[in-house]
């Protein structure tokens, strides 16, 4: 039986993370209420250096874009690329309905601009607004985050309900939308929580997350006194913390500059909501003709992206934007987890050009987007659910949640890891892993999603070891008439007569024993077979060959 029949019980419901748990960010889960699957969120994460050359990477959507499976919706929590940014590379593959609030549509419509009646797909719905299909219905629940308009999902069922709770704080003064409420979730304590899917972000944090109305007065406080360019770097979607460094700019009569396409995006889109001012952006040809005291560079690649902004102005390949000794950069994000060399690497690059590096540990700079131990607690204590399972995080966010509900008498909790194919059971609490599914993080290179991964290891071989190419001449006699190596990313120098010479004289002994059987292509695997035991012989490496013969 395809494992995916599973999902199609009509008896039991399911729950399956494709990705976000035992991870950051790539969020994307599958719901099956007794045969009627529903998808939330299709986010992107951030690839680590077992894919080189890739910045991001998606869960497998074909996981849920296959024949045995068909989803009813999909429902979008809230516009941070970690929950929708996977959705502009399969979008023409949807035949579903995707559900979000207003401002979600509003931050990722300029995704899908050019395709015809793109609109047509989505279905926007205020917060509370009941969608029901046979087996179950939802409702998005307004929470608060570093985003506008973020929402949880609270599902009902015959057998009990669920809330998925999404990203979310405890934000009583937010810098955009309505602060957190608790006349929000009177709804999900009056029904019964009988399983929340909640956020394990920021679980093993002591400390309450702070509002992000906080940071006004430290940014403030920057800008006045420091001298010389201010760089800011944040998440291009992080909305509030762009509306904080923007007012504050403009109150110090700064000139600002944007530099990236995302968060020129995210800016744009803003303003059109009438969530941010408008103002002024300023050409990047026109960078070095202000006085540098009265710059502000706002520009996305806080996470070290190869291919970002940041990370070009860092190299100081940057075709506009050059930084000199003295001016300033403000990294105003968390470091996610797998991204800490690259962004080890970004510090290390601009401090050599002499700038002043500012981080969360100078200065207050960033507040977290997810709540710390003391809100779960407040939160789950006003809710009372009766069963857990964690998302939105890795293996030690997971086991620390867990611990949480411990404290808190929440007795029936499962740990589960993408992948794992979970029996819900929502009248006796007893949630069960039925079946495991392998998914793979396929990588998104030049806009494109790339099935075919052996290209990666190719990479990896290349990188690790070098190319050398081979250029063989022989006569119709298949006699050596010339032998010739090219190298390229080879880690040391050698002597490639010698080389040649000890191939040449190999190849030489081969042809003697299969001279009457041999023909070009024979001669090609040969000479390839022979170049790689003399290469791992004399420098115990394996480097991509390439072999061209030509016969005259």
């Amino acid at each position: 039986m395809n494992k995916f029949d599973i999902l199609n019980n009509k008896k039991n419901n399911y729950f399956l993370s494709i990705g976000g748990i035992g991870e950051i960010g790539g969020n994307n889960y599958l719901y099956s209420f007794k045969g009627e699957q529903i998808i939330v969120d299709a986010g992107i994460s951030f690839a680590d250096d077992s894919l080189p050359g890739v910045d991001i990477t998606i869960p497998d959507p074909h996981i849920f874009l296959n024949s045995t499976i068909k989803p009813k919706a999909m429902i979008l929590t809230h516009a941070h690329e970690d929950h929708v940014g996977g959705l502009e590379y399969y979008f023409d593959k949807i035949d579903f309905p995707i559900y979000c609030n207003s401002f979600t549509f509003a931050y990722i419509k300029h995704k899908f601009k050019r395709i015809p009646e793109f609109e047509k797909k989505f279905i926007i719905i205020k917060n509370y607004e009941e969608v029901t299909f046979n087996n179950f219905s939802f409702q998005l629940i307004p929470t608060t985050h570093s985003i506008p308009d973020p929402s949880g999902i609270f599902f009902k069922t015959k057998d009990g309900s669920i809330y998925h709770t999404g990203d979310w704080k405890i934000d009583k003064n937010p810098v955009t939308g309505d602060p957190f409420c608790y006349d929000n979730y009177q709804l999900l304590k009056d029904e019964k929580v009988d399983l929340l899917i909640g956020d394990s972000t920021n679980a093993g944090v002591k400390e309450i997350s702070r509002s992000e109305s906080d940071l006004d007065p430290s940014f403030d406080e920057l800008f006045k006194k420091l001298k010389g360019r201010i760089v800011v770097t944040c998440f291009s979607s992080n909305i509030a913390r762009l509306k904080t460094v923007i007012s504050n700019a403009i109150k110090h009569k700064k000139k600002i500059f944007v530099v990236g396409r995302s968060i020129k995006r995210a800016i744009s889109t803003a303003i059109e909501e009438k969530l941010i001012d408008n103002f002024e952006i300023l050409n990047e040809k026109l960078f070095d003709d202000y006085n540098r005291d009265n710059v502000v560079l706002i520009c996305t690649g806080s996470q070290g992206e190869k291919n970002s902004a940041l990370s070009k102005i860092a190299n100081n390949t940057h075709n506009q934007i050059k930084l000199r000794p003295k001016d300033n950069i403000i990294f105003s994000s968390k470091e996610i987890p797998g991204n800490e060399k690259s962004i080890s690497y970004l510090k290390n690059s601009f401090s050599f050009i002499g700038l002043n590096i500012i981080t969360d540990v100078d200065e207050f700079v960033h507040v977290s987007g997810h709540p710390g131990i003391p809100e779960i607690k407040e939160f789950y204590q006003f809710l009372k659910p009766l069963s857990l399972i964690p998302m939105h995080g890795e293996y030690l966010h997971l086991k620390k949640h867990l611990e949480i509900a411990k404290d808190l008498k929440i007795e029936k909790t499962s740990l589960l890891l993408s992948g794992d194919i979970c029996q819900i059971d929502l009248i006796n609490k007893n949630h069960k892993i039925i079946e495991q599914l392998i998914i793979k993080k396929l990588p998104v290179i030049q806009n494109s999603i790339i099935e075919e991964m052996d290209f990666l290891n190719e990479r990896g071989k290349i990188l690790n070891n070098g190319i050398v190419s081979m250029n063989v001449i022989l006569s119709k006699k298949f006699e050596i008439i010339k032998l010739q190596i090219y190298n390229k990313g080879f880690p040391f120098p050698f002597n490639k007569e010698i080389i040649e010479d000890e191939i040449k004289e190999i190849l030489l002994n081969k042809i003697l024993f299969i001279k009457e059987e041999i023909n070009e292509n024979i001669l090609k695997d040969l000479l390839e077979e022979i170049s790689k035991k003399t290469f791992s012989r004399n420098f115990s490496l394996k480097p991509e060959f390439f072999v061209h013969i030509s016969l005259i």
